[in-house]
Parts: C-alpha cells; sequence; structure tokens
C-alpha cells in the first residue's frame, strides 16, 4: 500500500482525528487515552497490520512531550507514525505499549531515564543509562546540569 493509499485508509478508520505527515510518513495524532486501544487496531486491523514498533521517542515540545512511534507493517510495506501528547506535569504518565509490542520495554526505559515520562503497565520501568539515584532527566529542556565534570 503507497502512502496516498495508507493516508486515505487511516482518514476512514480513523474519522474526526487528526492525520497528517510526519517524517515523510502518514501521521495520526491522539489524544494519550486513545494511544493504546489506537494502537491496538493499527496493529490487528487486516488492512493495516502494523506488527512491528520500530522506534518509540520523545519531543520536548513547548508547554508539552511529544510521544512518536514509528510502526511498519512487515510484509506489506507501509509505514506509519503514531503520535499522543502528555503534559510536562510533575510524574507525566502514558499507557505502555508493551503488551503490544515487546520492543517498547526498552525504547520506554529509555525514555523514562532521559525525560521522566513513566508507562503504565511497563513490566519493569527502570533507567537505563543514568543511575538511580541521578536526579532530574536531562533530555528535558530545563534540565540543568549541575555535574561539574
Amino acid at each position: 500500500m503507497n502512502k496516498e493509499e495508507l493516508t486515505t485508509l487511516l482518514t476512514h478508520r480513523f474519522e474526526g482525528k487528526e492525520i497528517g505527515e510526519s517524517f515523510g510518513l502518514p501521521a495520526l495524532t491522539v489524544d494519550k487515552e486513545e494511544l493504546l486501544n489506537t494502537a491496538r487496531l493499527l496493529k490487528k486491523d487486516e488492512a493495516l497490520g502494523f506488527n512491528q514498533l520500530v522506534c518509540e521517542t520523545v519531543t520536548d515540545r513547548t508547554g508539552y512531550f511529544e510521544l512518536v512511534c514509528h510502526l511498519r507493517a512487515v510484509g506489506k510495506g507501509h509505514e506509519m507514525i503514531l503520535k499522543t501528547q502528555v503534559g510536562r506535569e510533575a510524574t507525566p504518565l502514558l499507557p505502555s505499549l508493551y503488551e503490544l509490542w515487546q520492543a517498547a520495554e526498552l525504547f520506554e526505559d529509555e525514555i523514562y531515564d532521559l525525560f521522566g515520562i513513566r508507562f503504565e503497565n511497563h513490566p519493569n520501568l527502570r533507567r537505563l543509562f543514568l543511575d538511580e539515584d541521578f536526579e532530574g532527566y536531562p533530555l528535558r529542556k530545563d534540565f540543568v546540569n549541575t555535574l561539574d565534570l
């Protein structure tokens, strides 16, 4: 399925949702409360069949964090981006995608470690690179480095 056909199909399947383009791929943006169910539909839908989570990352935007998931339908030849936003509250929380794609485990560990976003129902959320007692989240725009290196 080419990019235009995929965009048309997404528009029909997710009527009323924001569908644009990101990184040259169709991009669907949903509310964080809809993330897990939307991801489940993207994986289980026979025509879409997004069976691989290529990457899951975060961008620190002004006033919020944006979760970006790169999905691929192995064997079908199409890819897309799934996005959601979470506020900059003290402990941001998103649903884990681990139950759908086990690759999410390490992606979400990295996001937690560097941005401080927690993932609900993650099997073992932990710091991946930094010590457990490290204070702060170094990829946040408001992070202040107090280390004398």
